[in-house]
């Protein structure tokens, strides 16, 4: 009898164990599963966080563009009216008490690109300038004349009309746009 009690405590026992034992497994389980989606839902989350980022970035990298765009076309407006406003001014003939100053602009001719550095005369950065003649001269001829010399068709420019210097246009209004 006492056989049949230790043994049936034995057994009883060994089921309270068994029990004990998938009961602390199901609870692992439990607790592993629950971490499980939790890190499922946060994986989840920041799928979508990310897609929202990246959304953003392009979003960020238009504008950038857009700006940068704006920027070099300011700092284009900039420099233009830069060198419209620098005027480089080449005095021609003498000096004298009776000799009037004449004004003549002078430009770059259209078929200046295509010609020999020799036939340039000075160096071709100066006539991405405003270039301007003040002649010294007796009578608007012998300006236009004098202007005419030192800065002809061979050498790829071109010569606007020879005006007395008073009557000269203003750089700073020109430079202004309409």
């Amino acid at each position: 009898m006492l056989l049949l009690i230790t043994s049936a405590a034995a057994l009883g026992l060994s089921i309270v164990i068994d029990v004990g034992r998938v009961s602390a497994e199901k609870t692992r389980e439990a607790m592993n599963q629950r971490l499980y989606d939790k890190r499922r839902a946060a994986l989840a989350e920041w799928r979508q966080k990310s897609e929202r980022k990246r959304g953003e970035l392009i979003d960020q990298q238009a504008r950038f563009t857009e700006f940068n765009a704006r920027r070099q076309k300011a700092l284009t407006e900039l420099r233009a009216l830069e060198y419209a406003k620098i005027e480089l001014v080449h005095e021609l003939g003498e000096p004298e008490g009776n000799n009037d100053v004449y004004w003549a602009q002078v430009v770059p001719a259209p078929n200046f690109a295509e010609l020999d550095r020799k036939d340039i005369v000075f160096s071709r950065q100066i006539w991405e300038f405003r270039n301007v003649a003040h002649i010294s001269a007796a009578s608007a001829d012998q300006a236009h004349a004098i202007v005419r010399g030192s800065f002809g068709q061979r050498n790829g420019l071109a010569v606007s009309p020879v005006v007395p210097l008073a009557l000269a246009p203003d750089p700073e209004a020109e430079a202004v746009p309409a």
